[in-house]
């Protein structure tokens, strides 16, 4: 089958060369910067990424949304959420209408907090699924056993990730809550700024494991508050998986943010590691913070966060604030 994948991000192309395992999937990216295309064209490699990685010859990588999306059966969209509206404009009128779309971006964005989902659905008639659990991008370029939950209510989605991930090493696990699987895809990277907050104080696993059992009662709320279908996919790979996964990574630069601020490193240290890093949680934490306001949702370890990072509020307020979370799960 023909796989479209739109964006050439670490975690893309290694869904591609995962992806390129089965020989009967023809795997076509698109790049908005042609040095990476001519680079591939003579190399097969992405030599910023995975510099030690040849790629299969079932994939190539183009400029052009037509070449990636002409006859495919199944798209992937796993663009940065800032371009994500702006891709969906682009190709709408390019990949036909009954084509599956499953879609691996993360994040929320706007003055009144749209999730990916809906954010496509806006734009795009396609079916649509969301990519989401604990898969670093270099344990899925390794070929190491990974899990993964696909979110989505249509049978073609199903179908066609099926076809798709006929592969050794990748369990898939599908369920109907969207909206669920979007916002903890969003808001495991806010919570892993604290997490290497928490590292950063000095704190050990015991309190780490507190701060995990604390975010995990926060996240149930949220999810209830923001009318998730099943406060249970709390308990899946989206969920806790992704959440542990995530928070206790030191390789994550939203934990590596984190650390330094727990470390209260200099301004100039952390202004210089703000430019070199893309650090979704951070642009996430904005709207999460007006998405948990709107709707009223007590949430103490998001507003510390928020205070902490953009309010110049003390580091010890995260401490304070894991206080305050209520202890239990459902409602």
């Amino acid at each position: 089958m023909k796989i479209g994948i739109i964006g050439t991000g670490v975690f893309s192309t290694a869904v591609a060369f995962n992806l390129a395992q089965n020989a009967k999937n023809s795997i076509v990216l698109w790049s908005e910067d042609k040095k990476i295309v001519e680079d591939f064209q003579k190399t097969n490699k992405f030599e910023k990424l995975f510099k030690d990685k040849e790629f299969p010859k079932n994939v190539t990588v183009t400029t052009s949304y037509e070449e990636a999306l002409k006859n495919a059966d199944l798209v992937l969209l796993m663009t940065s959420i800032a371009y994500l509206e702006s891709v969906c404009n682009d190709i709408k009128d390019i990949v036909a209408k009954e084509v599956p779309i499953c879609i691996g971006t993360k994040g929320i964005v706007g003055e009144k907090p749209k999730m990916i989902h809906q954010i496509v659905k806006g734009i795009l008639k396609n079916p649509i699924g969301i990519l989401g659990g604990p898969t670093f991008a270099v344990d899925v370029c390794n070929l190491e056993p990974i899990a993964f939950n696909v979110a989505t209510k249509s049978k073609k989605v199903r179908s066609a990730i099926k076809n798709a991930f006929q592969l050794e090493n990748v369990k898939v696990v599908f369920t109907r809550d969207l909206t669920s699987v979007a916002l903890l895809g969003s808001i495991k990277n806010v919570y892993a700024l604290g997490a290497g907050m928490i590292n950063g104080m000095g704190y050990k696993e015991s309190t780490l494991a507190y701060y995990l059992t604390v975010i995990y009662n926060e996240a149930a709320k949220v999810i209830y508050k923001c009318d998730g279908e099943d406060v249970e996919t709390l308990h899946s790979l989206a969920g806790f998986g992704d959440i542990v996964a995530t928070c206790t990574s030191t390789e994550s630069r939203n934990y590596q943010f984190g650390e330094l601020l727990g470390k209260k490193k200099s301004k100039k240290d952390i202004d210089t590691f703000k430019e070199k890093n893309t650090l979704e949680g951070v642009e996430t934490l904005k709207n999460m913070k007006v998405l948990v306001e709107r709707k009223r949702i007590k949430a103490p370890i998001l507003l510390a966060l928020y205070a902490i990072i953009f309010e110049n509020a003390k580091i010890e307020t995260l401490l304070e604030a894991m206080k305050e979370v209520k202890l239990k799960i459902f409602f």
